[in-house]
């Protein structure tokens, strides 16, 4: 590397320097040229090699180059490069490229030496990728060339390329070991410079190397990595990689992992909030477990061992005998802080949402209960008795005021300062309630009432109905109790607690063994004197001990001043329901679990009766699609016939009408006969006949025909209205039929009687606009016609011509037909008429026109709920494990958070009260 230093540096001239401190370095040289020239068998290209680098170090690079260009020996690729250096300094960048680029040698040095010149050359022109090129080059042949991998890692930082950059720091960090780049790693990783676009798997080696070598930057990179691949598609790969890390952890209780053990916490918890399935984390779970319960302490170990223990019991094989066997040591055998509220209300947060994303809802009543619940200052006490006890006039007692009646729904009582408000919860929401007797059944009331006795103690107190002994389980005092913090039972001072009253607290008990029950003697006004009250106080206390030597008898009267009872009141139930500072948290959390358990069991059901919902209504549709496509049909037809009858009826009108005018008025104009006298003037008589006949024509139909046809119109126009009634009614049959289905008013079958109304109007409209137009009746171009009239007009001056034109004038119109004339009266008046009819038809189907439309849509919608019922059946039979997972998950969580109440109650040996 001495020789080779020299190269780099240039200073090889130096070794002809030997010994020679007076002479210029030219000058030695040229001596020394001058001298091998001597030589028989001589070789100049040391002394050119060596002559060149003074010219460089002088600038005279051509001079340089040109030495440099006539070495033919082993200096030759040195100077090669030299060459190129020299280039490089008179700015021909092109020229040096070209000549470092074909450059070959085995000597790492020197292919090192030219592949950092090049990246220098590339950085200045502005060529990236040949300078990133370079750069890989020069670190594969030596990474420990000096500056080599700093000036990697100053480029990538520049380039801000930190991909390279921290593919740089991981291979450095694995070969080296060195703290210079495990710190530079955390650094990338603890910027967040996008380690995510690597595999995890890609850290494996280094972090067993940091595992070895150095465990503040381990847990430092560790964090860094598990916090950027959170929420990213490989996190799942990610907890299998740091898995495969930590198996080779060993157990130390000296060694503190605090920040990743926290990490495993966070991750376990994520991983089991509903969004993975059982068969993506069954692989995971129990590694990242026995981990985390590896690296945690004794004293902090309380979350991970009853993480494992819910895990092993949903899940009996996959975690191991020792993993589970350090668990239950962890749980058993040493002492733990108290759980904490939070971890509960975190897991409702999650099963609401869970809920909510899978088209479920968690009921408003049973988050308002778990707000309740939470209020760690509030204690809540359960009032209840057997009916005529006289618990309504002692909760009145109370709060000063007679607000309570005979209510059968559950009814929180509180204080807030002088607020005084009355709501109604149901799964539904809140609703704000005027009187008590307003609320739904299976609600509960929430009464804010001032009262100096609440507020003082911060009592909840929840009234729930009076017991029936013949109905005990059916009382939903059985559900509040368990998540109460004690029960104050009201008993008579005339009959206390009766054999009744026994079976129903045994009841209580059966279901929350663990909740105190202490007792009030409501009526004590009605002993006569001090010694009988005191007898039956004492009497029914010791007959209460003899089943519940816990409970405790306050005697009370409603009828008597509250003011003067309430403080011996508040200090009985204090010392009775008052738990200790360190059991507060636990019993609460463990009736927070309990309200929970119940959603978790209902969002199962749920499940179930998703799917049966669905089922139904699919038959439900499919039942209905039958009878809505059967009805169509049916409809289709009854259009059809009304459309022939409301017709054929028309046609009949205007028929017999047609048929009347056709017989008629031949008949009227044959009688024109007798207007032909013999002294008539016969060449105008056709004029005249021709007026005559009109008129009678015209006097026929607007004088007699046209009223006999509004007549007739007008009841064809009654008998229409009375058919398209009768469909009316029909359709508001089906469609009371169909609602009776539907449960609801959903559908409406309305006709379209405007068409009636347009009728009348159209009918009306043609009789006021019913004319005779006047009609060419004898000067018709027939022969008959002709010859008459020309004759007339020849003749008719002659006297002696006029009896033989009378006669065939006369003879003429009685026997003309007058065919043509009749037809054209009837085209003429009753063409509208005739095109009314041809409309008719569409007039009818737009009477039920809307009926079709409302139909048609109704069959749609009916379809598109089948198949969307369809597919969610389909989806749900595919894949049911994508609901019950996230269940069984949040069951294990649920397990595992009563695991925890349970070993803080055992170890500090919690009382009940």
């Amino acid at each position: 590397m001495t020789t080779e230093s020299k190269f780099i540096n240039k200073t090889y001239f130096e070794t002809f320097m030997l010994d020679i401190e007076t002479k210029h370095p030219v000058q030695v040289l040229g001596e020394a040229f001058l001298a091998e020239q001597t030589k028989e068998v001589y070789d100049l290209s040391f002394i050119r090699f060596a002559q060149g680098e003074v010219y460089f170090h002088s600038k005279d690079y051509e001079s340089a180059i040109f030495k440099w260009e006539n070495i033919n020996n082993e200096l030759g690729p040195w100077a090669k490069k030299n060459i190129a250096d020299a280039y490089y300094e008179l700015g021909m960048l092109v020229e040096a490229e070209d000549i470092y680029t074909q450059i070959h040698t085995d000597n790492d040095v020197l292919r090192v030496e030219v592949a950092m010149q090049l990246f220098n050359l590339y950085v200045e022109r502005e060529k990236l990728e040949g300078a990133y090129k370079q750069l890989r080059k020069a670190i594969s042949v030596n990474p420990d060339y000096p500056e080599v991998t700093s000036t990697a890692r100053m480029f990538y930082e520049e380039q801000e390329d930190w991909n390279h950059a921290i593919e740089l720091a991981v291979n450095e960090s694995i070969r080296t070991k060195s703290p210079h780049w495990f710190e530079r790693l955390s650094l990338y990783v603890q910027q967040e410079r996008h380690a995510e676009g690597f595999a995890p798997e890609y850290f494996q080696d280094v972090l067993v190397a940091l595992l070895e070598s150095d465990k503040r930057v381990f847990e430092e990179v560790t964090a860094g990595l598990w916090n950027s691949y959170k929420n990213h598609p490989l996190y799942l790969s990610w907890i299998k990689t740091i898995n495969s890390v930590f198996l080779n952890v060993e157990k130390n209780s000296s060694v503190s992992w605090n920040v990743v053990a926290d990490l495993h916490q966070e991750t376990y918890l994520d991983l089991i909030d509903g969004r993975y399935l059982v068969k993506e984390l069954e692989g995971i779970v129990p590694d990242l477990l026995s981990n985390w319960l590896k690296i945690s302490n004794q004293s902090n170990s309380l979350f991970a061992a009853a993480a494992v223990m819910s895990w092993a019991e949903v899940f009996p094989t996959a975690i191991s005998a020792d993993t589970l066997h350090d668990a239950e040591t962890r749980i058993f055998r040493y002492e733990h802080d108290s759980i904490q509220v939070n971890y509960t209300v975190e897991l409702f947060k999650t099963l609401i949402n869970w809920a909510k994303n899978n088209h479920l809802e968690v009921g408003h009543h049973k988050k308002w209960l778990f707000s309740q619940l939470t209020n760690l200052n509030q204690k809540h006490i359960v009032v209840t008795g057997t009916a005529q006890n006289g618990k309504t006039s002692f909760l009145n007692s109370l709060i000063g005021e007679k607000l309570l009646g005979d209510e059968a729904c559950p009814i929180f009582i509180r204080a807030d300062g002088e607020k005084a408000e009355l709501n109604e919860i149901t799964a539904e929401g809140t609703r704000v309630l005027n009187d008590l007797g307003e609320h739904q059944a299976g609600a509960i009331v929430d009464l804010k009432w001032p009262s100096t006795f609440l507020e003082e103690q911060n009592y909840s107190l929840i009234s729930t109905s009076e017991f029936d002994v013949k109905n005990v389980e059916g009382n939903e005092t059985l559900d509040f109790v368990p998540l109460s913090d004690g029960l104050l039972y009201v008993l008579d001072a005339q009959t206390p607690f009766t054999e009744e009253e026994l079976h129903v607290l045994v009841k209580i008990k059966e279901r929350a063994p663990e909740i105190p029950v202490h007792f009030v003697i409501n009526k004590m006004d009605t002993a006569f004197h001090e010694a009988e009250a005191t007898q039956i106080i004492e009497e029914t206390k010791n007959r209460i001990n003899e089943f519940f030597p816990d409970a405790r008898v306050y005697p009370y009267s409603s009828l008597r001043a509250a003011n003067k009872q309430h403080p011996g009141l508040a200090t009985f139930m204090d010392a009775n329901f008052k738990l200790r500072s360190k059991a507060v948290e636990e019993r609460r959390t463990s009736k927070l679990l309990q309200l929970i358990r119940s959603t978790l069991t209902e969002l199962l059901n749920s499940r179930i009766a998703m799917e049966d919902n669905l089922v139904s209504t699919v038959a439900f549709n499919e039942d209905i699609l039958g009878r809505l496509k059967g009805f169509i049909h049916h409809l289709q037809d009854a259009e059809q016939e009304k459309i022939r009858t409301v017709s054929e009826n028309y046609r009949a009108v205007t028929q017999e009408m047609k048929r009347e005018v056709k017989l008629t008025i031949p008949k009227l104009l044959r009688e024109c006969s007798s207007l032909v006298k013999e002294d008539s003037n016969f060449s105008t008589l056709h004029h005249e006949l021709n007026e005559q006949m009109n008129i009678k024509i015209q006097h026929y139909m607007q004088e007699d025909l046209l009223p006999r046809f509004r007549g007739e119109l007008q009841l064809w126009l009654d008998s229409s209205n009375r058919e398209l009634l009768e469909s009316q009614e029909y359709l508001r049959e089906m469609s009371q039929t169909f609602n009776g289905l539907y449960k609801e008013d959903r559908m409406r079958l309305e006709c379209d009687f405007r068409v009636i109304e347009d009728w009348r109007r159209d009918v009306n409209r043609m009789l006021s606009r019913a004319d005779v137009e006047k009609e060419n009746i004898l000067n018709r171009p027939n022969t008959t016609q002709f010859l008459l009239k020309s004759a007339g007009r020849l003749f008719g001056s002659i006297q002696s011509n006029n009896q033989l034109l009378y006669n065939q004038y006369k003879k003429y119109i009685e026997n003309e037909r007058f065919e043509d004339v009749t037809e054209s009266v009837i085209r003429k008046f009753f063409l509208e008429f005739d095109l009314f009819e041809k409309a008719l038809k569409a007039d009818v189907s737009m009477f039920y026109q809307a009926s079709f439309t409302e139909l048609d849509e109704t069959v749609i919608d009916t379809e598109q709920t089948i198949e969307n019922a369809n597919q969610k059946l389909a989806q749900m039979k595919a894949s049911p494990e994508r609901y019950y997972d996230p269940l069984k998950l949040f069951e294990v969580r649920l397990l595992q958070y009563e695991f925890m109440v349970k070993v803080c109650e055992d170890n500090a040996n919690i009382p009940t009260h």
